[in-house]
């Protein structure tokens, strides 16, 4: 997947200026969000690493002035036994 790829989300933002990524469209399909780890800011941007089902992880950025998103990145997870 090419890094920067415009995608739809789905997100609850709070009254206190949260927001919560729920799900996002990803290859044609819809993708629930699972859990939200680690959540920073770079110049303009709001990101996010979620876990989304099979344990997939994913990179989503909100532009702050276009509130548009991007899935950034797909990481491959790996279960060790």
């Amino acid at each position: 997947m090419a890094a920067g790829e415009e995608t739809a989300v789905e997100a609850h933002f709070s009254p206190t200026g949260a927001i919560s990524p729920r799900r996002f469209t990803w290859r044609g399909s819809t993708v629930a969000v699972e859990g939200i780890g680690r959540c920073w800011k770079e110049v303009g941007k709001r990101c996010f690493g979620v876990l989304a089902a099979g344990g997939r992880h994913f990179e989503l950025r909100l532009d702050e002035k276009t509130l548009r998103w991007q899935v950034s990145s797909v990481l491959a997870s790996r279960i060790v036994a």
